[in-house]
């Protein structure tokens, strides 16, 4: 039972650290700063993605009126939002469920 116990408790330690290798405070996972949903998202909401600001944000909602996104590269089709943008902001994308973002995500450069 001690040795099952042993067990465990490694694999459960190296998965924590294996979780957290190469994170840093500014680089906290998704589910640590939340996620914005590009198709429901008010304009406050979109402006917490790294990149995207006040005017950015109405564009995203000028270009999901006229067409869902489908994808969450779809979002790149967004004069002003091109492969190093998404890349910072891939992880906070979400075409599910709510929005769970709450502030403006910090990214390292």
């Amino acid at each position: 039972m001690k040795s099952m116990k042993r067990i465990v408790s490694g694999v459960l330690l190296a998965a924590l650290l294996v979780a957290s290798m190469g994170l840093s405070a500014d680089e906290a996972p998704a589910s640590t700063q939340g996620v914005v949903n590009i198709n429901t998202a008010t304009a406050t909401e979109l402006a917490y993605l790294p990149g995207v600001g006040p005017a950015m944000a109405e564009k995203i909602i000028q270009a999901r009126s006229n067409k869902p996104f489908t994808r969450e590269d779809g979002i790149t089709r967004i004069k002003g939002i091109g492969r190093k943008t998404f890349a910072k902001m891939r992880p906070y994308l979400t075409l599910e469920g709510p929005t769970t973002a709450t502030k403006k995500i910090k990214v390292d450069k």
